[in-house]
């Protein structure tokens, strides 16, 4: 009996919980890790608006298309700030005024690079009009030098580059 109870108070001992040091180690490494992994996720996150951003305004410029030629009529973007784009349908008469049909806004730390077009228009057959010699180009300025070159082709074809580092714009 008297072994039984010694027994008993040496599992109570060891059952008690984790040591003063063994809870600082254990959070010391936690520390060390979200040290190294937060600015990873913080420039991912950065990268991640760039990319949205880009395809947004891509998207823009489809649905200006997708009008243009559902209507049979004019339409296209046009870039009022650095950080909008509205899309618009251009009436039959020159003397009127365009028609808002959707509008883009950039997040926070992404921006139109001066150097855009004002406006992007295309005819009823999707054709990009008036017909440029070169493909219009719209870049998008990101956080820390990072940026995005969206193309547009005369046939209208729209191309997305992949996010790259570079200076001015």
């Amino acid at each position: 009996m008297f072994q039984q109870a010694e027994t008993f108070s040496r599992i109570k001992e060891r059952e008690r919980g984790f040591s003063a040091v063994e809870m600082t180690v254990v959070f010391l490494i936690i520390a060390i890790v979200i040290v190294a992994f937060v600015p990873q996720i913080l420039a991912y996150m950065r990268m991640y608006r760039l990319s949205v951003a880009s395809r947004n305004v891509a998207t823009a410029i489809q649905r200006a298309r997708y009008i243009a030629t559902s209507n049979n009529a004019r339409a296209g973007i046009s870039i009022p700030g650095i950080q909008r784009i509205d899309i618009q349908q251009f009436p039959v008469e020159d003397s009127a005024e365009p028609q808002l049909k959707g509008s883009v806004q950039l997040p926070q730390e992404v921006t139109i690079a001066e150097g855009a077009p004002e406006q992007i228009a295309f005819d009823g057959r999707g054709i990009l009009t008036p017909l440029p010699k070169e493909s219009p180009t719209i870049r998008l300025n990101g956080p820390r030098g990072y940026y995005v070159i969206i193309t547009i082709s005369p046939t209208g074809q729209i191309s997305v580059s992949d996010p790259q580092k570079g200076e001015g714009s």
